[in-house]
């Protein structure tokens, strides 16, 4: 299926989870959805949050969307945008507490996120983690390792990242994995963290 086709959510499910290229073609179209950008920008606006940090949690839904459809998780009762709009709105939900503030959830939306076990939130919070870690990389090592966490080939990468070629991507992709275990392996408490 071409990106210019559109996309069922069958399709991006079965997509999704068979790997390889068809899943970067449906993560590729899905991510560039700028109406669910949007929507999540606003959302995060609307309670509380700046455009960067709608931004951060469209990364990161998009992340927990990837997995969970490889996992099996996504049990066809919604659509996927619905689906995805709720990860986001579960991720917004738990940095709110975590700082402090309380925020409520329409009923309407639990069922949906209530899959979520204590061990996925823990890797919600592996994940946000890693996030935060990845931006005091700066942005170009933050988009680029999140490709290669996402599977995409150098090949890739390097469109992506308007690289000369694959071995300048691989190059970069190389110092910023550098970068990132020198500071987990720097503070103690990542180590911990990370199992390290």
């Amino acid at each position: 299926m071409s990106q210019a086709t559109p996309w069922t959510d069958q399709a991006i499910v079965s997509a999704i989870a068979g790997g390889g290229t068809g899943r970067d073609l449906a993560l590729q179209w899905w991510f560039g959805n700028e109406g669910l950008q949007r929507w999540v920008r606003h959302y995060a606006t609307q309670h509380g949050g700046s455009e960067a940090d709608g931004e951060d949690l469209y990364h990161d839904a998009f992340i927990t969307f990837d997995r969970l459809l490889r996992e099996g998780k996504y049990r066809e009762e919604s659509t996927l945008k619905t689906f995805f709009c709720s990860i986001a709105k579960w991720q917004w939900l738990n940095r709110q507490r975590k700082q402090g503030r309380i925020v409520a959830m329409d009923k309407n939306e639990q069922p949906e996120i209530a899959q979520f076990t204590d061990d996925e939130m823990y890797d919600q919070e592996r994940q946000a983690v890693f996030q935060k870690m990845l931006a005091s990389l700066g942005d170009k090592c933050k988009r680029l390792l999140s490709l290669y966490q996402l599977s995409y080939s150098m090949k890739e990468i390097a469109a992506e990242m308007a690289y000369a070629s694959d071995q300048v991507a691989m190059n970069q992709c190389s110092e910023c994995r550098k970068k990132l275990k020198a500071l987990i392996e720097n503070s103690h408490e990542l180590k911990d963290f990370f199992n390290i």
